[in-house]
Parts: C-alpha cells; sequence; structure tokens
C-alpha cells in the first residue's frame, strides 16, 4: 500500500511574507510619502515606507540631471542622509545599463568581477556586501526621472517576479509625487515672482505721486525758512544798531517779526508732519524693514495705501471708511497690502469723474471681510468671468499685461481665502476679500 503523498513544505522564501501583503499596505506607504508638499520630507518619507515591501539593506534615491544622477538622498539603519557630495556618476556597465533601462533590473552580486564601481556611493551602497542591486526606474512626464537603487539582501528567485511588479507600483507613484512636486514648486516660484514684480510696478505707479506730495510740503518749508532766515537776519541787524524796544514803531515791528515768526513755524511743523505721515506710509505698505510673516493689523494696511493715493484721490474722489473691529492676524502684511493697493487703483481707474470710493471691513463666520466699492462705470458681464485672468490693454502708446488682479487672486489664495466681485455696468464693483482671522496661510511660506 502506497504511503500518501506529503503536502509540499513551504518555503522559507520572502514569498511566504510577499502573500501575506495587501494592497492596502501598498496603498498606504503610496499615500504616506505623496501627502509629502516639500521635498525635504518626500525622500525620507519614501524610504521609511518602502521598507515593508522590500528586503534592503542599503538604499539610494537619484535623480536624473546633465552628465549624470543626483543622489537626493541615502537610507541604511532607520536614517536618511542627504550627502554632501550629491553628483554620482556610474562606472560599471551593468549598472548604467541597469539606469538607462525603463523596467525593474536585478545586477548580480557586485562582488563578482566586472561590476567595476569605485565611487564612494557604490562603495557606501555595497558595504554591508549585499546579495543583488535593485534598480527601480521613476518616470514623469513620459521619460524616466530617476531610479531607486537598492543593495538587497537574499531574496528567492521565485520572489523576484513579485518584487519586480510591488517595487514598479512603488516606483511610479514616487515619479509622480516627485513631478507634482516640482511643478508645485515651478508654480510657487513663478507665483512669487509675480508678486514681486507686480509690487515694484505698484510702487514704480506711486512715485510720481508721491514726489509730488512730498514736493508740496518740501515747497511749504523751504518758503518758510527763507521768511524766517529774513526775519531773525532783520532782527539781528536792529540789535546791532542799538534800537531799543520801548521805541512804539520798533516795538510794533517786533510784535508783527514775532507772529510771521510763529506762523512759518506752524507751517513746517504741519509740513514736516505731512512728509513724516508719507513716509510712515510707505513704510508700512513695503514692510521692508519687518519680516515678512507676521502678526499684522490690516487695518494699518488700508489706512496706508489710502495716503499714498491720495494724491490720485483728492479733488475728484471721496473715500467713505467704515471700519469695524477686525483682529490682528498672522499673514504676509506686505502683499496684503499689494492687494489693497491693486484694488482701490481699479476702483479709482473706474471712476472717470467725481465719485465715491467706500471701504467697510468686518467679520463674520471666523473670516475677516473687506470690501472696497466704487461707483464708477461698472464690469461688462462677459468680463466679470474672466476678471481674474491676465488681461492686455492698449491704452497709451504701447499694448501693456495687466496683471494686478490676477497677483491679488493668487495673494489672497496663498492666504487660504477668496475675492468676490459683483458689478453691474454704470452703477459699479464691490470686491470682497476674505480672509481666516486663524493662521491661514499656506505652510510653504517661502
Amino acid at each position: 500500500m502506497n504511503e500518501p503523498s506529503r503536502p509540499p513544505e513551504k518555503s522559507s522564501s520572502f514569498q511566504v511574507s510577499i502573500s501575506s501583503l495587501t494592497l492596502g499596505t501598498l496603498y498606504e506607504g503610496v499615500l504616506a510619502f505623496s501627502s509629502q508638499d516639500s521635498f525635504e520630507t518626500l525622500w525620507p518619507s519614501v524610504c521609511q515606507n518602502v521598507r515593508w515591501l522590500i528586503p534592503f539593506r542599503r538604499m539610494g534615491i537619484l535623480l536624473c540631471v546633465e552628465g549624470g544622477f543626483e543622489i537626493a538622498g541615502t537610507f541604511a539603519q532607520g536614517s536618511f542622509h542627504k550627502p554632501a557630495d550629491s553628483h554620482f556618476t556610474p562606472e560599471g556597465e551593468d549598472l548604467k545599463r541597469a539606469l538607462a533601462q525603463k523596467n525593474a533590473q536585478w545586477i548580480r552580486s557586485p562582488r563578482q568581477p566586472g561590476v567595476g564601481e569605485t565611487s564612494h556611493f557604490t562603495r557606501w551602497l555595497l558595504q554591508d556586501d549585499p546579495d543583488m542591486l535593485f534598480v527601480l526606474p521613476m518616470r514623469g512626464k513620459g521619460k524616466t526621472i530617476g531610479a531607486l537603487l537598492f543593495a538587497m539582501a537574499p531574496v528567492e528567485e521565485t520572489d523576484k517576479a513579485m518584487l519586480s511588479t510591488l517595487g514598479t507600483i512603488y516606483a511610479l507613484h514616487t515619479g509622480m509625487a516627485c513631478t507634482l512636486l516640482r511643478i508645485s514648486e515651478e508654480r510657487r516660484e513663478m507665483q512669487d515672482r509675480l508678486i514681486l514684480q507686480e509690487k515694484l510696478a505698484s510702487l514704480g505707479n506711486l512715485v510720481a505721486g508721491i514726489a509730488h506730495e512730498i514736493n508740496s510740503p518740501i515747497g511749504t518749508v523751504q518758503s518758510a525758512t527763507d521768511v524766517v532766515t529774513r526775519c531773525v537776519n532783520r532782527m539781528e541787524s536792529l540789535f546791532a544798531d542799538g534800537k531799543q524796544l520801548e521805541d512804539g514803531s520798533i516795538n510794533g515791528w517786533y510784535q508783527k517779526v514775532f507772529k510771521i515768526l510763529k506762523e512759518n513755524t506752524d507751517l513746517i511743523a504741519t509740513a514736516g508732519g505731512r512728509i513724516a505721515n508719507i513716509v510712515r506710509s510707505l513704510r508700512n505698505f513695503a514692510r521692508l524693514d519687518e519680516a515678512e510673516y507676521q502678526k499684522a493689523n490690516l487695518r494699518e494696511g488700508l489706512e496706508s495705501t489710502l495716503t499714498l493715493l491720495e494724491g490720485e484721490l483728492k479733488d475728484r474722489i471721496t473715500v467713505v471708511k467704515e471700519f469695524h473691529e477686525i483682529p490682528e492676524m498672522f499673514c504676509f502684511p506686505g502683499q496684503l497690502n499689494q492687494v489693497f493697493m491693486s484694488l482701490m487703483q481699479n476702483a479709482t481707474e473706474a471712476i472717470e469723474g467725481p465719485g465715491t470710493i467706500r471701504i467697510k471691513t468686518f467679520t463674520k463666520d471666523a473670516f475677516a471681510h473687506i470690501q472696497i466699492s466704487d461707483n464708477g462705470k461698472g464690469i461688462a458681464p462677459e468680463k466679470l468671468k474672466r476678471i481674474f485672468n491676465f488681461t492686455f490693454s492698449d491704452r497709451g502708446s504701447r499694448v501693456k499685461m495687466g496683471s494686478g488682479l490676477v497677483t491679488a487672486y493668487n495673494i489672497v489664495q496663498r492666504h487660504r481665502g477668496d475675492i468676490n466681485v459683483e458689478s453691474r455696468l454704470g452703477e459699479g464693483s464691490t470686491f470682497t476679500v476674505r480672509l481666516p482671522i486663524e493662521e491661514g496661510v499656506s505652510s510653504n511660506r517661502a
């Protein structure tokens, strides 16, 4: 009688642990690093989470650059490091070919002849005498952008196919996350450049008006100083001639001189105060001598902006202020001042003759509201849909791109707020800026 056949012994290979993995494990790992918003946190997260999928001893992340690779980071014994010398050029033919492929690659033991790697990074990677090197290309926008490179612990041949599949999925998501993060950083850099350019343009447009505003009180100071100088010189000459104060005519003359001196002193003080107010408003608007991200009072920004625009407003536009209490809030005050400037300039340009601009502030539903209204010509409905897009104007001698409202929109979005606009032709427009009172700026403050 034949003995019943025994079931085959279970392999002690990595296949046993592979079979216990679920798609949820892979999903959780991908989700963990996909939520990162900077490369400083992305790469450590990629290394930490891939440990549950691939049995490696050491790991390196390579990014494609001109003439070779950049080492984005290395990982061993639970620690992530960014090497000081980040440039890497593979020397061995096996590694060169593997890094040039689109699919997962296994390289025979580096201790066998023919690998021929002598670089510092490769020596570090081979330090624990790995059994194999495992290369997973990262791809984005249809091309290879880098690779995940593993120095592997011993792996059965039957496990390699499963590891290649899991690793390929992981590397694919890593490449997508890297590409999206690069696009996001490029977008932020472009927005920062746009904000800076618009701020410089706004300050440039103010130069003529501010020069006029400062020129008037300076003229007053110069004129008053001339009068005071002539009075003082006349008094010195009288004292030099020995004139007595008891002389009635001399006494009357002195009273007249003192009155003129007092009036001119008051003029000098008023003019000096006006200049100081303009300079203070300009400094508050630009915030050049303060930390960029700070707790600020939005009312001060509105008042400073109005002061700088006074030359364009006076004798033509009446400003009605309805300021209700708004608590101080963390923000980029210089950038928000730029938003206020852009909206007020638009309101000023919309009023072709005499008119009124109303500014109202209030809080509602944990948001600070800033409303800027005008009774100008209004905005056509077809243009209202594209109000926050780039526009072009042919006013003047050349075509000019208008980006003020685009920049204002991006700044408010950066503060996790929004801008709404209501307008009717011939009746005017109202722009409402909503900003969260609690700290609401994007974590990417750079």
